[in-house]
């Protein structure tokens, strides 16, 4: 029997609407039949790690390591970009925020109570961590690192914070249920690069000056706080600038400061190589209205280190500390302007190893400073009732810069007379240079006249009576001995007499 066409295409059609009715007919088993398939989330891009621990990483891995972070920790862990340098590098920013109601890790009461975390508009120009309102929201740590290019240590130990803080959060949940971090390992990315590659001493930026064949300017003393106070000339170390947040890297960095203000905390500084932790002011030797607690908070600090390993360091106001003022620094703008109620700069270690230490000493100092910076970061949550800075008096007068004077390391000598504070606050003008003094000139004595001097020392007192005037220069110049004691640390002298 030969196949009919028609017959074929009615055989098809009969099946289909049999299929259909039986498609109709059939008993829906749940609302599971219904469900769409699930969505499987798009598979993450593998970022390597760079080695943060045991290695000085440039620019570009530093930034890698950032992103890794965020692609692994994407419930806690942000990325910014503050800005861009004169070279087009990025100025990055790092927020650390565990109480928020995006961690899933948290539980559902502590979701409830954690602040939400909200995104800026797409249209704003500088991408910052969300400001939230109230005085109780004020627990935001910012730590930054890197202003001087030389001083490659800082980046290491802002880098190890950001390593114990994520990738060792479990043994830190303490400090990161009650603080917010916000971390930037490297504000002068330029002239770090440059200082890695071509020369390891360079401190300042590398914008260039139109007036000028020198480069760069340093970024820690271009701040709008008695920025006159500082040195003009383009050639030293510590040039200011040609103006209050002249580089694109204070500008970037003030552009956070700003905004964070109400919620900063603490704010810490990291340099080398001084081996310290100061407090404000470092214009000025006057001592802040909260001193005290600003060195409780500075002890802290350094006793967790010392018990960690044992190394001591210093404390004390930046002024005392360095035997110079320094007009112009980020710390200064974070206390005095901003009115942060906290902020230390941490010099790290030290003399003996110079502002590069060897790479077999980056991860024993970024632990042992790892220490002193938690501990401080617990005592200025503690300390955070005790400071009232909205009843503070006006900043201290300045100091005034000596044209010419340095203390042989490139780095200015600033004497102590003070200004009126009208002069200082003007920021448009120069300030008229004091004509520096004349060092006084030493008379030289003549032989005869220095044994004549001696003979009435040998006559008013008994000690050195019988002594050869040649032998008086030395005993003079010997160090004062000590009295006898109970443990025996010196020869005992009779009564009035003086060595």
């Amino acid at each position: 029997m030969e196949d009919n066409p028609k017959q074929r295409a009615r055989l098809a059609l009969l099946l289909v609407e049999r299929l259909e009715l039986s498609i109709k007919n059939q008993p829906i088993r749940g609302k599971a039949a219904l469900a769409e398939p699930p969505i499987v989330p798009p598979r993450r891009v593998i970022i390597p790690r760079p080695d943060v621990l045991h290695n000085y990483l440039d620019h570009k891995q530093i930034c890698q390591y950032m992103d890794y972070l965020c692609n692994r920790y994407p419930h806690f862990v942000r990325s910014y970009t503050l800005g861009l340098t004169h070279e087009r590098r990025e100025v990055r920013a790092l927020e650390i925020n565990w109480m928020n109601s995006a961690n899933f890790e948290l539980s559902q009461q502590l979701r409830q109570h954690s602040p939400p975390q909200v995104d800026l508009p797409a249209n704003s120009k500088t991408p910052c961590p969300v400001v939230i309102k109230g005085e109780q929201c004020r627990n935001t740590i910012f730590i930054e690192a890197g202003t001087h290019a030389r001083e490659w240590i800082g980046v290491t130990t802002a880098l190890n914070c950001i390593y114990q803080l994520t990738e060792r959060h479990t043994r830190n949940i303490e400090v990161l249920r009650k603080l917010r971090f916000i971390i930037v390992p490297l504000v002068n990315p330029d002239g770090y690069e440059y200082s890695r590659n071509k020369n390891p001493k360079w401190r300042k930026n590398r914008r260039p000056h139109k007036s000028s064949k020198f480069v760069g300017t340093d970024c820690n003393r271009n701040y709008d706080i008695f920025w006159n106070s500082g040195t003009g000339k383009m050639n030293r170390n510590t040039y200011k600038g040609e103006r209050p947040f002249s580089e694109p890297e204070t500008r970037a960095l003030r552009s956070m400061l700003d905004r964070l203000g109400p919620n900063l905390l603490f704010f810490l500084s990291l340099h080398s190589y001084g081996q310290s932790i100061m407090y404000p002011w470092g214009y000025s030797r006057d001592p802040p209205l909260f001193w005290r607690e600003l060195s409780t908070l500075a002890n802290s600090g350094k006793c967790a280190i010392k018990s960690y390993n044992g190394r001591e360091y210093r404390t004390g106001s930046i002024s005392c500390l360095t035997k110079r003022t320094i007009a112009g620094s980020v710390v200064d703008y974070v206390y005095g302007v901003l009115r942060v109620p906290m902020a230390l700069v941490m010099e790290l270690p030290s003399r003996d190893l110079g502002f590069q230490p060897p790479v077999e000493m980056i991860s024993q100092i970024g632990h042992e400073s790892w220490y002193g910076i938690r501990e401080m970061c617990k005592r200025a949550y503690d300390l955070r009732h005790q400071i009232q800075r909205e009843t503070e008096p006006a900043l201290p007068a300045a100091a005034s810069y000596q044209a010419g004077a340095g203390d042989g390391a490139g780095n200015e000598v600033v004497s102590m007379e003070s200004k009126p504070a009208a002069a200082v606050t003007a920021n448009t003008e120069e300030p008229q240079q004091p004509t520096p003094k004349k060092p006084k000139k030493r008379v030289k004595r003549s032989v005869r006249a220095q044994h004549e001097s001696i003979l009435k020392l040998q006559k008013s007192s008994k000690a050195t009576a019988g002594l050869h005037p040649r032998q008086m220069p030395k005993i003079a110049s010997a160090p004062p001995v000590r009295a006898r004691g109970a443990h025996g640390d010196g020869p005992k002298l009779p009564l009035g007499v003086f060595p």
